[in-house]
């Protein structure tokens, strides 16, 4: 992608993201993150039913699960950059979201 252009993210022909040039003011981050959010509005201590993905776990079949894979990152010279090992992993209830 043209570094002067803004971006977008495309599955098949629909736009799911778009990242206007002028949210950017480098050209470098120090930091990569993803990930999903739910929101529960219930504040007495109760965990929420709200779904994320698709309501199954990763140790059902694959085609069951809703889950991402090949992530990839690249530097400025659109060379894939291979991420340091201590990746961390937050989950707030393993229960729910594995």
């Amino acid at each position: 992608q043209d570094e002067e252009k803004d971006w977008g993210l495309w599955v098949d022909d629909t736009m799911i993201g778009f990242w206007p040039k002028s949210n950017y003011r480098a050209r470098n981050a120090n930091k990569v993150s993803w990930g999903g959010e739910i929101v529960n509005k219930r504040t007495r201590g109760r965990h929420t039913s709200t779904q994320m993905g698709n309501g199954h776990f990763s140790s059902e079949p694959i085609g069951r699960v809703a889950y991402t894979r090949n992530m990839a990152l690249y530097n400025l010279d659109l060379d894939r950059y291979e991420a340091p090992q201590a990746i961390s992993i937050n989950i707030n209830n393993p229960d729910c979201y594995d």
